[in-house]
């Protein structure tokens, strides 16, 4: 049972850390929070979803003005759930984070 836990929650969280990076990536492209959001939700899966499941964070956040050095766009996101087996008992916290130079 632990084997399978530990391998769902390793494909959420490499599903959510490539879903974070090519949303900061195409906000930055496109200078749009609504197109970064999108893209998120294009490319996140998860494998075995409860129906308890939560999602925050994944809206692309600008830090900075475009076309300074410090101009960052970044996707800091948290996907909660429980194990499927029951095996640990609480809520799984699963975080990534991406995060993109203004204009690519």
């Amino acid at each position: 049972m632990g084997v399978m836990e530990f391998g769902r929650l390793w494909a959420i969280q490499g599903s959510l850390a490539q879903a974070a990076r090519d949303a900061a990536r195409t906000a930055a492209i496109t200078d749009s929070d609504t197109h970064g959001a999108t893209k998120f939700g294009e490319v996140f899966w998860a494998i075995a979803p409860l129906d308890d499941d939560s999602l925050t964070g994944s809206t692309p956040v600008r830090s900075g003005t475009p076309g300074e050095e410090s101009c960052r766009w970044t996707v800091e996101v948290t996907y909660t759930t429980k194990a499927m087996t029951g095996f640990w008992p609480g809520n799984i916290p699963i975080r990534a984070q991406g995060a993109m130079r203004c204009n690519g």
